[in-house]
């Protein structure tokens, strides 16, 4: 019986490597903030979505990564988060609501036109250089960007009517640009429309229905980005910073785009020990 046993646990953790997609990630260009990987010789843009001084892939630096799920990927992004998830129910909880909120915000804020308009997305530059300039485009990126990783931080959080432990990061500078201030004004009006919106218990009925419905059929929803993972421990020089990939090419200054729609099949991976 023992026996048996162990050969189904083997079947299973043979299947479950198996279905983990590995990713190649070259470096093109980033500002810790924002960038562009190329992923199986195309170039998509990412946000960071692990803070905490983890590294991105520069220019001339690759990594392998698990392509995962949103949901999947957001309490693993390190061992010692996959950690603190298990071992605090509150956080598990809390996951549902949040993984919700934050499809609600790509969906709504992520400039998707963009992403798939030939002539507005060849006029912004994957020169990181050049990503202070002022343009709708970046603006959202950045402002979604905020979003996400503030979220990163709030692990137990279900109560989004008070928005206020979400960090303005443009709201301090001195003097800011024109871009600067645009991409706060883009970050606040987000935080008074989760706010309203939570208070109206709108996420409750959010796409999917009941954030409590935390399976699979999640899978249809996210064909539009995924996480990059690498689970290592935080300062394990592998950790390569979680990136939520944008799973539309960036075309090449060449005009080719490739345009259309079409759904990127996400593999969910949850290899976890609830206690």
């Amino acid at each position: 019986m023992k026996f048996a046993l162990l050969l189904l646990t083997l079947f299973f953790a043979l299947a479950w490597s198996a279905s983990a997609q590995s990713l190649p990630v070259n470096g093109v260009d980033h500002d810790g903030y924002i960038g562009v990987y190329e992923i199986n010789d195309q170039k998509y843009w990412w946000l960071c979505v692990e803070p905490g001084g983890t590294p991105a892939a520069n220019s001339g630096d690759s990594f392998l990564a698990d392509a995962v799920g949103f949901a999947d990927g957001w309490d693993q992004q390190n061992t010692e988060r996959q950690n603190d998830y298990i071992a605090n129910s509150a956080a598990q909880i809390a996951l549902q609501k949040q993984i919700v909120v934050m499809q609600y915000v790509l969906d709504t804020y992520m400039p998707w036109s963009s992403f798939t308009t030939p002539g507005e997305i060849q006029d912004h530059t994957t020169v990181a250089a050049n990503y202070g300039g002022y343009s709708n485009f970046y603006n959202s990126l950045y402002a979604v960007q905020q979003f996400l990783t503030e979220t990163y931080g709030k692990t137990t959080k279900v109560d989004f009517t008070d928005m206020s432990g979400y960090v303005d990061r443009w709201a301090s500078l001195p003097t800011p640009t024109a871009a600067e201030q645009a991409r706060s004004d883009l970050y606040q009006m987000i935080l008074a429309d989760i706010a309203a919106k939570d208070g109206a218990d709108f996420f409750g009925t959010y796409d999917l229905g009941d954030p409590s419905i935390f399976n699979s059929a999640y899978t249809a929803v996210f064909d539009d980005y995924y996480i990059a993972n690498t689970l290592y421990p935080l300062l394990d020089s592998n950790n390569y910073q979680d990136a939520l990939i944008i799973a539309i090419p960036v075309p090449e200054p060449s005009g080719a785009l490739l345009i259309g729609c079409f759904g990127l099949s996400v593999l969910w991976r949850r290899w976890r020990k609830l206690a």
